[in-house]
């Protein structure tokens, strides 16, 4: 909300399977940690923004922290809520052993080695969702002149599947996956491939902002 507008905000994905398997390789005492970082932290300000370490990672928490938009009925609700409380833990612990370059800084040596990276921009389907029985999506977006291209679960999407497991593309959704609308959105990805030419990863969650008139889009 820095230039003054509500905004809503959602964690509209969370890639299950990869928080599950980093999940298993954080401390088991991070919920205290977590506490105890938050009470010394959460004030900070000031951190340069190219990297994120672990305040800039609390405050993805502070505000529109729900897996999926709120006010809405959600399908596994104590599920979402789990995996909520897994991803801010993976990625408390991912900041702490290295803070999480901006994505503008792949190929630059100080960058070297970074497994993942954040970014913050305009993203939209590649291509539209044309055949239902699809499984994986990927979201199309600029960094610096390259094209950045994040492979996605379909099922991860907060309101993108149906009671059948199929994909549920609705009045809310539809104009995204099926017309590749535009959102802004913001990310942690693991980096799978950087050329001249594109860059490649894969998002543990993507955040979305909507301007706060806009009422009816759900992803």
């Amino acid at each position: 909300m820095s230039d003054g507008t509500l905004r809503v905000e959602y964690f509209c994905y969370i890639s299950r399977a990869k928080i599950d398997q980093l999940y298993e390789q954080v401390d088991p005492e991070a919920a205290h940690e977590i506490t105890e970082t938050r009470s010394r932290e959460s004030a900070v300000k000031g951190e340069a923004v190219a990297d994120w370490g672990i305040p800039h990672v609390l405050k993805l928490f502070k505000t529109g922290a729900s897996y999926g938009r709120t006010g809405r009925i959600q399908r596994e609700a104590k599920i979402k809520r789990t995996y909520l409380g897994k991803l801010e833990r993976v990625l408390v612990a991912i900041a702490e052993a290295e803070p999480i370059p901006d994505a503008g800084r792949i190929g630059h040596p100080s960058a070297r080695g970074s497994r993942f990276f954040h970014h913050e921009g305009e993203l939209g389907l590649e291509r539209p969702l044309a055949d239902r029985s699809d499984t994986v999506v990927t979201l199309a977006g600029d960094l610096t002149g390259r094209p950045l291209l994040l492979d996605c679960s379909l099922r991860n999407f907060s309101e993108a599947v149906g009671p059948d497991g199929q994909p549920h593309v609705n009045s809310a959704n539809h104009r995204f996956f099926t017309e590749s609308m535009r959102f802004t959105m913001t990310t942690v990805f693991l980096l799978l491939e950087a050329t001249a030419d594109r860059v490649v990863g894969t998002p543990l969650f993507l955040k979305l902002s909507l301007p706060g008139a806009d009422t009816l889009t759900a992803l």
